[in-house]
């Protein structure tokens, strides 16, 4: 983790770290207000200096943020299964997912600027409860 977090990235990231869910940009903002936090714009900039230093992801498919459970390795890709009823996020590390996503770029871009995995469904969990009911 990088020494130099300031103030306002060090509280939206142990906020998202001990939310235990993905939180959209307003939610942290709603939440950080008694610590000073005014406006969209200083999240925003919290946001985008935790996402730099790969210390947050974002969920394209759910425009909200996650803590990285992997924030010590120098570089990974981000990998998420969502399910789509409880909301459940789970950060996933499948080396060969990694292997491919690297192959499929080499072949078909010159560069890469983004590299998401998003697996959204019903989770074993909520499949159990839609089964009984």
């Amino acid at each position: 983790m990088p020494e130099k977090l300031t103030p306002h990235a060090r509280k939206v990231f142990d906020l998202l770290k001990d939310a235990g869910k993905p939180l959209t940009a307003y939610a942290i903002l709603d939440k950080l207000r008694r610590h000073g936090f005014r406006s969209p714009p200083q999240v925003y900039r919290a946001l985008d200096w935790l996402l730099k230093h790969g210390l947050v992801h974002r969920l394209e498919s759910m425009n909200s943020f996650v803590a990285c459970q992997h924030h010590e390795e120098d570089e990974h890709i981000s990998q998420f299964v969502l399910c789509t009823s409880c909301g459940k996020v789970q950060e996933i590390e499948n080396k060969s997912l990694i292997k491919l996503a690297k192959k499929l770029g080499e072949k078909f871009l010159a560069k890469i600027s983004k590299e998401v995995f998003e697996l959204s469904g019903t989770c074993h969990a909520c499949r159990a409860k839609e089964a009984k009911a």
